[in-house]
């Protein structure tokens, strides 16, 4: 038995958290919501997201494991507008149905026989920071035209956003206290990171998101915010760009 029924925003935010990193997922649902984790096929970025059972308006789930498009799906569901409900389910022919106002797709489920179990890595991040995403947001358009790479050092004071190549740079310092509110500080911290990855990330975050930023010395980057407030948290894994010699 899998039918659902959600509102159309808290699923296209489910799914616009999802197609940064994959564009095909395995879905786990149970009594108490869904859970989807995934690496993209170079092993770069990770995501790890839950949606509890009470953010849907009716929740009829037995534990099972569903292969979902959310490429596709997301496609689907731009149309619709803000306040539509989604109805998901399951035909007698284990095809997923979605129907919305007028609209109804019917589409086959994936084969999730290839699908990898990733397991979270437990990183010890020394440094911790809460920010609103679209401080982020104003180093990355910059950067996007210097560097194919983006670096964040923090100290105790300051996280600074730096993207150089050539002769072109581009810096963003953000301090504590104005900028951000320190969450956790156990020593300076320094990595960099693809630009292109990072920026893929933070379309899937949005522009003006509470984030909880994670940092180490050449380590992986976490990110990490709530949806659907207050039923859903994300997670993204970031590698760090390794220096060539």
């Amino acid at each position: 038995m899998f039918e659902v029924e959600i509102k159309v925003e808290s699923l296209r935010t489910v799914f616009s958290i999802l197609t940064p990193i994959v564009g095909e997922v395995k879905l786990s649902a149970d009594k108490d919501g869904w859970k989807i984790r995934a690496v993209d096929p170079a092993h770069v970025a990770m995501v790890d997201l839950g949606l509890l059972k009470s953010a849907f308006e009716r929740y009829e789930v037995d534990p099972m494991e569903l292969g979902l498009n959310v490429e596709r799906l997301l496609e689907h569901l731009k149309s619709a507008k803000g306040d539509d409900t989604v109805l998901m389910k399951l035909d007698p022919d284990n095809r997923l149905v979605v129907s919305m106002s007028n609209l109804t797709l019917k589409m086959p489920l994936v084969d999730t026989s290839g699908f990898s179990d990733p397991k979270v890595p437990n990183l010890q991040l020394p440094v911790g920071l809460k920010l609103n995403s679209g401080e982020l947001q104003k180093g990355l358009k910059v950067s996007a035209s210097i560097s194919d790479y983006i670096t964040f050092d923090c100290s105790q004071e300051k996280l600074v956003m730096t993207s150089s190549e050539d002769l072109s740079s581009m810096t963003l310092d953000l301090l504590k206290g104005k900028d951000y509110e320190e969450v956790s500080f156990e020593k300076p911290a320094k990595s960099s990171f693809s630009l292109d990855y990072f920026s893929q990330l933070m379309k899937g975050v949005g522009t003006n998101r509470d984030i909880v930023l994670n940092l180490g010395n050449s380590y992986p980057l976490r990110l990490e915010f709530d949806f659907a407030e207050p039923n859903g948290h994300a997670r993204y894994l970031l590698a760090p760009r390794i220096e060539s010699s």
